[in-house]
């Protein structure tokens, strides 16, 4: 499913982000925070739910940047 499809096909809710997000781990942060990318990605910029999924975007690079492994390298 292309990028952006899920928020057009069904009504994203707040709840659906703290179901994605809420098990995160700072080893799949960054995975996790690319399927909420998809899932908002349609919302517009007004949206409340949105505005959550924005937020909860920050914390995951948050809980990412606390791995080991570090950041990901600048390519």
């Amino acid at each position: 499913m292309p990028a952006g499809t899920l928020a057009a096909t069904i009504a994203v809710t707040v709840r659906d982000i703290d179901a994605l997000w809420g098990p995160a781990t700072p080893q799949f942060a960054y995975q996790i925070a690319d399927r909420l990318r998809d899932m908002i990605a349609d919302l517009p910029p007004s949206d409340p739910v949105r505005a959550y999924g924005e937020r909860r975007l920050e914390d995951l690079d948050h809980l990412a940047q606390g791995t080991t492994k570090g950041a990901e390298p600048a390519h």
